[in-house]
C-alpha cells in the first residue's frame, strides 16, 4: 500500500525520490515473500491471505506503469494467474478472503470482503487494459459479486464506488516515454493506463481505437476529450 501511495505521488505530481523508495521497498518485499508457485507470503512462511495478493496485484501493475521495468508487467499476471487459481470463486465471481486449509474453527470459513474484491478489480481493469485478455471481464465480476454491500458499508465502501466509477469509464492507454505527457494525462484523465515507451510523442488508445502520435500538451488534450460509449453493472435490486 505505501509503495502504491508512492507510484501515485510520483505519477501525478512528480515525486521521482518517492519512486525510487517505491522500487527498492518493492524489489525487497517480492524478493523475500513472493513466488510463483505459492504467489504473495504474509509473513515468513505465512500464506494464503487475499489482502496480501490484492495489493501486491495493484503495486506490480503500477510498478510497470511508473517504468520500473519489463518484470513488474510478468509479476502483475502471474498474480493475476494465481488469484485465480486460488482465491476465485467460480459461480458467483470475486474473490474469497483465504485460500483454504486452515483448520481452527470459523478460520475454516471463505468470506468475500468487499475492500480486497475492490482493490482487485481496479488492478484488473488496468492490467486488462495494458494486456487484454479476460481480465476486465474478472474484474466486473468481482464487483458484481459484493454488490450488496456498499450500501450497508458507508463511506467504507469508498474503494468499491472507486473500482465501480473506474469501470464505467472508458478505457483509456497512453503510451509515452515523456513524464510531462503522462502527468498531463492522468490529469486530464484520471483513470488513464501510462504505458512507458521510448518515444517522447504519446499514443492514445481510446477503448480499441488508438490514435495517432501526439508530441505536444494540447494535441494530447484534443485527442483526450473523445468522447467514446460508457459501461454499466447491473447492481442488485435496480
Amino acid at each position: 500500500m505505501l509503495a502504491v501511495g508512492y507510484l501515485e505521488a510520483d505519477s501525478r505530481l512528480g515525486r521521482p525520490g518517492l519512486r525510487e523508495q517505491a522500487g527498492r521497498l518493492l524489489d525487497q518485499l517480492f524478493a523475500d515473500r513472493f513466488s510463483e508457485e505459492g504467489g504473495m507470503l504474509h509473513a515468513e512462511g505465512v500464506g494464503g491471505q487475499l489482502g496480501d495478493h490484492a495489493w501486491a496485484l495493484l503495486a506490480s501493475v503500477r510498478a510497470f506503469q511508473s517504468g520500473l521495468g519489463e518484470q513488474w508487467l510478468a509479476i502483475a499476471q502471474q498474480l493475476a494467474a494465481h488469484l485465480e487459481s486460488a482465491y476465485a470463486d467460480p459461480e458467483h465471481g470475486g474473490y474469497l478472503d483465504h485460500a483454504g486449509g486452515e483448520s481452527l474453527g470459523r478460520l475454516e470459513d471463505r468470506l468475500k470482503p468487499i475492500g480486497e474484491n475492490s482493490v482487485v478489480a481496479l488492478a484488473l481493469f488496468e492490467l486488462g487494459t495494458m494486456v487484454g485478455g479476460s481480465h476486465v471481464e474478472r474484474g466486473r465480476r468481482a464487483l458484481e459479486s459484493v454488490a450488496q454491500l456498499p450500501a450497508r458499508y458507508g463511506l467504507m465502501a469508498a474503494g468499491w464506488a472507486r473500482a465501480y466509477d473506474r469501470y464505467l469509464q472508458e478505457p483509456v492507454k497512453v503510451t509515452t516515454g515523456n513524464p510531462e505527457l503522462a502527468r498531463e494525462a492522468l490529469a486530464l484523465k484520471p483513470y488513464a493506463v501510462i504505458e512507458p515507451g521510448s518515444d517522447q510523442r504519446a499514443v492514445v488508445c481510446l477503448g480499441t481505437l488508438c490514435l495517432a502520435p501526439v508530441a505536444g500538451v494540447e494535441d494530447l488534450r484534443a485527442a483526450l476529450s473523445e468522447k467514446r460509449a460508457v459501461r454499466t453493472i447491473e447492481l442488485p435490486g435496480r
